[in-house]
């Protein structure tokens, strides 16, 4: 029977010790990946823990945004689709019996103009009823009538009449007309400021009234200025005072102005003249182009 001498022993017990290590190291080592592993998993179920929690909050906000985004734009749309019907009501009924008589003499006045080969049909063009737009639609600014041309635009405010127009008239006048220093004094005007003042018969008592024109004169003026910046014009419009007959009564009147931005006129014979004499002897402010141009802006708002 063969024995086993100490080295022998030895080398087995060492083997021995040796495997029982291997053993133990393949363990921790397999319990180590596992720990490690583990980890890994909780990390990466935490992740997309967060991840789909941050995605749920964006898209809750996106749909709170989207929401909100459409309730302004329905708001909106409401608001403007209301405000254009007020507007296109304004259109329908806003012109008065002046103006439609005005517009027709324009248009008169346009067509003798092109059958006498004195302007071509896009030197001169005629706008009525148009609108400036505002923020505040409760301030919505009209124009009866915009005549455009070649050596300028013109913003013509029509009104009826039936008497006489004093026109630029001040205390300068009254050795004169010794009756306005009493209009001046019962209107409470400074008698050093030329004003547009107007003598209308009344059609039911025939009594005459005493219309002050200078302030609706200037709100005219302040248009004509406010067009020009909406277009951006390179010339502002010239503003025109216009006075039709009323009930084909007499209108007349004494023009005592000597510098106005605006001009005063009475009756189809001088609103005839100003345009044969003045409209189209002026210098050249814009092209054919340029007048299309103002066109289809003023078109795109209104």
């Amino acid at each position: 029977m063969n024995s086993f001498g100490p080295i022998e022993i030895g080398l087995i017990v060492a083997v021995i010790v040796a495997v029982i290590c291997l053993i133990l190291f393949l363990v921790t080592l397999k319990s180590k990946k596992k720990a490690q592993q583990k980890a890994e998993e909780h990390y990466q179920k935490k992740e997309k823990q967060l991840q789909d929690s941050y995605a749920e909050e964006l898209e809750k906000e996106r749909i709170e945004n989207k929401k909100t985004v459409t309730k302004q734009k329905e708001d909106y749309d409401h608001t403007v689709n209301s405000k254009n019907r007020e507007i296109d009501a304004l259109k329908l009924f806003s012109k008065n019996h002046s103006e439609y008589v005005t517009d027709m003499r324009l248009i008169g006045i346009r067509e003798r103009l092109v059958n006498e080969k004195r302007i071509r049909p896009e030197d001169m063009h005629i706008m009525a009823n148009i609108f400036l737009p505002r923020n505040e639609f409760s301030d919505v600014q009209r124009i009866s009538h915009l005549v455009l041309t070649r050596t300028g635009l013109y913003i013509i405010d029509s009104q009826l009449l039936k008497g006489h127009v004093y026109n630029g008239i001040s205390g300068a006048q009254f050795e004169e007309t010794p009756m306005m220093s009493q209009v001046f004094d019962t209107l409470d005007l400074d008698k050093k400021d030329p004003q547009v003042l107007v003598l209308d018969q009344n059609d039911d008592t025939q009594s005459l009234s005493v219309v002050n024109y200078s302030n609706h004169l200037e709100a005219v003026e302040k248009l004509a200025g406010d067009l020009q910046n909406e277009l951006n014009l390179k010339y502002t419009p010239t503003t025109i005072l216009y006075f039709n007959p009323k009930n084909d009564g007499g209108v007349t009147i004494s023009n005592f102005a000597q510098t106005a931005n605006s001009k005063v006129l009475v009756g189809p014979e001088q609103l005839d003249e100003y345009f044969n004499k003045f409209v189209f002897h002026g210098r050249i402010q814009y092209n054919v182009e340029d007048l299309q141009q103002v066109m289809d802006k003023i078109e795109s708002f209104n």
